[in-house]
């Protein structure tokens, strides 16, 4: 008996991929229960059709200041028209998987407000919105797992299967999403320009190609953390204090070469030079603009698969499809498993280890990899940020970036790489790479007769160095500009020494070095040290700016500051977090943090 079920879209909004994995991840688990799916990014979505459709599975990222993905931004502004009937989507199911950090205040902000604008605009929802969180010791599946499988039992409850027709097995062959034509021989190599980059023909209209002018390491030789200020040049294209540089970095040369020598000891061979091209199939989703044309084995090994990459639970289950041997088998479906997932991230999460490591792991599936399984299990190398640290009145025809080199060893013997730091720290002068600008998340004030506190451990001073040379190039007052910079010594990695000796008498710098004495101290315990100095600003409807890491120390430097609102404010406890949760709303208290 030959059985469709209902059509179903599935939607995501992602920024580094993440939302898209677990959307194409439901995408394929929808075909257990015979639905007529479909899976693309929100802005490739014709919203013309939302109120034709039966259900809507969206899985949306939040970026920023509670900012919505690029990739979602057009339909999101589309979804915002207020002549849109209150009843538009009362015909419609809908469910919202949302991720996000929640060291961010707007935790989730973007999945919530979509969830209520779809209520509001008539929308049935299925279950209750799923809000995952980067911070959780499993990452996001902590929720996600859950939310997905009870996704299942409300869709089957709303649309059952006939009598006699059971859902097809968990561990369901994986099919490709895109069929492959190869060419391996040499004669059509001339079609494919190799002086330009894979990305050329979809390259962004504010893209541009910028010139290293420098690459210098800020931090001492023998310092285990290396910390680079590079400077590109940039003639014509303003910036200004808070935008971002963007770039998409290559694979090194070395992971390569790992990657193909994984591929050939294990009898897989896939010349450099053979054509490939990408065909749509029937399985609804679309080919990436960028892989539309052909392209070479090379170019995707140097611009488009992120070597680098933790595998997630769906490049296991292929691997346990592949593999012809039972042992590998029954480890691959450990991990795909809910039980499995503790386990699944102490191999992979933990120790940082990547998709060509894993490949070496399992033999016996790798030797039946074939280049339509590649792409199922290598995402795509995706888009970097970095603030940029310098002022365009200031630096003129520059544009500078300060890296944290990412290297260092876990329980592996080998040592961790991030793939775009160590591919910016190998620039050299007179190396050219693509960039875009894009603003950033920060709103500075720019008058300073209002007072701004900035807190910048570490890297996390890029924005506010660019701020700082662009305020003080005028006059400003060291009691309105006050930077809390941390690091851990005065002497191996105090990164801003040079340019904090050009801003005496016009910025109040105050310095936690926390390995310089018995006692740690960090960028928060100077907050509280300096809390008459920091509640004079704050009293004064001053801005507060905190970028960093988002492990901890972004709650602990809040803390800080309801500490000092307790006690040089005369405030209690209640009436300190509203305080700054007033600001917040106000815009006068971000955040900006990675982790």
């Amino acid at each position: 008996m030959f059985f469709l079920n209902k059509k179903i879209t599935i939607l995501y909004g992602s920024q580094t991929g993440n939302a898209q994995d677990l959307a194409e991840r439901i995408w394929r688990e929808s075909k257990r229960f015979y639905f007529q799916s479909s899976v693309s990014t929100l802005n490739e979505y014709d919203v013309s059709q939302i109120a034709q459709e039966n259900c809507l599975i969206i899985v949306c990222s939040t970026t920023g200041q509670g900012d919505e993905p690029e990739n979602m931004k057009k339909f999101w502004k589309l979804l915002l028209r207020r002549s849109l009937p209150s009843d538009l989507l009362s015909d419609v199911r809908f469910a919202i998987l949302g991720l996000g950090d929640s060291s961010y205040t707007k935790f989730n902000f973007v999945a919530k407000r979509l969830y209520k604008r779809i209520l509001n605009l008539g929308g049935e929802p299925i279950l209750p919105i799923g809000l995952a969180d980067d911070q959780h010791d499993l990452g996001y599946d902590a929720i996600a797992d859950p939310w997905i499988e009870n996704l299942w039992l409300k869709l089957t409850e709303t649309y059952p299967l006939p009598h006699g027709i059971e859902p097809l097995p968990k561990n369901l062959p994986i099919l490709p999403r895109w069929n492959i034509e190869k060419d391996g021989k040499l004669l059509k190599i001339n079609n494919i320009n190799k002086n330009h980059s894979l990305y050329y023909s979809t390259r962004a209209n504010n893209e541009f190609c910028t010139v290293v002018l420098d690459n210098v390491r800020q931090t001492d030789l023998h310092h285990f953390q290396d910390v680079r200020l590079i400077k590109f040049q940039c003639d014509f294209q303003e910036y200004k204090p808070g935008d971002l540089l963007v770039l998409r970095p290559r694979n090194l040369v070395w992971k390569i070469n790992e990657f193909k020598s994984v591929l050939e000891e294990n009898g897989v061979d896939i010349p450099d030079h053979t054509i490939i091209k990408l065909i749509e199939n029937n399985q609804k989703v679309p080919v990436p603009e960028v892989l539309k044309a052909e392209v070479t084995f090379q170019q995707l090994c140097e611009e488009y698969f992120d070597l680098f990459s933790i595998p997630r639970r769906t490049v296991f289950q292929v691997l346990s499809q592949i593999t012809d041997s039972e042992l590998e088998r029954e480890k691959c479906l450990e991990f795909t498993s809910a039980e499995g997932q503790e386990e699944m991230y102490s191999y992979t999460n933990r120790p940082k280890r990547n998709i060509v490591e894993v490949l070496r792991d399992f033999p016996h599936a790798t030797k039946n990899i074939t280049l339509e399984t590649l792409f199922e299990i290598i995402p795509s190398i995706k888009p970097r940020e970095f603030s940029i640290a310098s002022s365009f009145k200031v630096h003129k025809h520059e544009l500078h970036l300060l890296v944290a080199v990412v290297k260092y060893k876990t329980n592996l013997i080998k040592e961790r790489f991030g793939l775009c730091s160590n591919f910016l720290s190998d620039l050299i002068s007179g190396d050219r790479i693509s960039v875009w600008l894009k603003p950033g998340f920060f709103k500075f004030p720019k008058d300073l007769s209002v007072p701004v506190i900035l807190v910048g451990p570490g890297t996390g001073v890029a924005p506010f160095r660019s701020y700082i040379y662009e305020m003080t190039a005028g006059e400003c007052s060291p009691e309105n500009l006050i930077l809390f910079y941390g690091s851990r010594y005065k002497d191996k990695d105090f990164i801003i020494k040079d340019d904090v000796e050009k801003w005496v008498n016009k910025v109040s710098v105050i310095c936690a070095f926390s390995r310089e004495q018995e006692h740690k101290i960090y960028v928060q315990d100077k907050i509280r040290e300096h809390g008459e100095l920091v509640w004079r600003a704050l009293e004064k409807k001053g801005y507060v700016f905190i970028a960093g890491n988002s492990k901890n120390m972004p709650q602990a430097v809040r803390e800080s500051f309801i500490n000092v609102c307790e006690k040089w404010g005369n405030l209690s406890n209640t009436e300190a977090v509203r305080f700054i949760e007033v600001m917040e709303k106000e815009n006068r208290y971000q955040t900006e943090c990675w982790s």
